[in-house]
């Protein structure tokens, strides 16, 4: 199981063309800022924007927010230019993000280069093709560098044939969260396309909570509080949690093992997992 995954709730993209929107974004209060070198940018601009992102993933730290990268499939002459400059640049902090990965080799591959040039940079695979939903559960397993797994639902209801609904792609989301489950790695949902229907993306935001999803894609910074609120554990969750957990403490001796009667039900290991989670969802102890 991997250990190495990020604590996101947000992940607000830019595009790696326009550099004077990137101090905005990571004022933002999201938890990490992508600069998007992939769908967001031409292929005329795309090494202009190379350079511009190479610039954000090694600038200072001190931002509140984590700097994140995402190049072109590596399938791609494009992809290939990206992931060789960032070896080259060797950045000390950061994520890269690769779309469109289909196989866990391609993972292995990219964790290869990385590790053979020194780099500690994190790689975050995103899945969004038939193909990637297949291998999902291998892909999310392949490398301890892999820190998370994006679900990318436009690609995935294009293959399809299908509108870009929740019903639609609801086989693709879960398939992603089983997979990221398996390997103990977050999954970061789609965004919500409509940036002037903040409603429909809490409500979005919710349903992907429901299924298992840790983290939202947003693609404007007015989404990001409400993406943030909603993977957001309140305070009466971290309180329940931590009585939950107490309570097994106390009555077994460990937090992981036994079963305690609270509040007139039974409280055995799965409820304590997943109070656990909302703990670290919440970034706080047990007590």
């Amino acid at each position: 199981m991997n250990t190495n995954g990020i604590g996101w709730r947000s992940l607000l993209f830019v595009p790696g063309t326009r550099p004077d929107r990137f101090g905005k974004a990571a004022a933002s209060g999201a938890d990490a800022v992508c600069v998007d070198l992939e769908d967001a940018v031409p292929p005329s601009r795309k090494e202009e924007a190379r350079g511009e992102a190479l610039g954000f993933l090694a600038g200072p730290d001190g931002t509140g927010c984590d700097r994140v990268v995402r190049i072109n499939g590596v399938r791609t002459e494009p992809g290939l230019r990206d992931l060789l400059a960032v070896i080259e640049a060797r950045p000390e902090q950061g994520t890269i993000a690769v779309p469109k990965i289909e196989s866990a080799e391609e993972v292995c591959w990219i964790d290869q280069l990385l590790t053979a040039a020194g780099s500690g940079l994190r790689v975050v695979a995103q899945i969004e093709t038939l193909r990637g939903v297949e291998n999902a559960t291998a892909i999310a397993g392949a490398s301890p560098r892999l820190s998370g797994i994006m679900f990318g639902g436009l690609d995935l209801a294009a293959e399809l044939g299908a509108p870009a609904s929740w019903e639609a792609l609801l086989h693709g989301r879960s398939r992603v969260i089983h997979a990221a489950a398996l390997a103990g790695v977050p999954a970061i949902d789609m965004p919500f396309v409509d940036v002037g229907d903040p409603d429909g993306c809490g409500r979005e935001a919710r349903r992907a909570l429901g299924l298992g999803f840790s983290a939202k894609m947003v693609i404007h910074p007015t989404q990001v509080d409400v993406v943030n609120t909603v993977f957001s554990p309140t305070r009466e969750e971290i309180d329940q949690a931590r009585r939950v957990i107490a309570a097994l403490e106390e009555a077994s001796g460990t937090a992981t093992g036994g079963v305690v009667l609270l509040d007139g039900r039974m409280v055995e290991r799965p409820v304590v997992l997943a109070m656990q989670r909302i703990l670290a969802r919440a970034g706080v102890r047990a007590s």
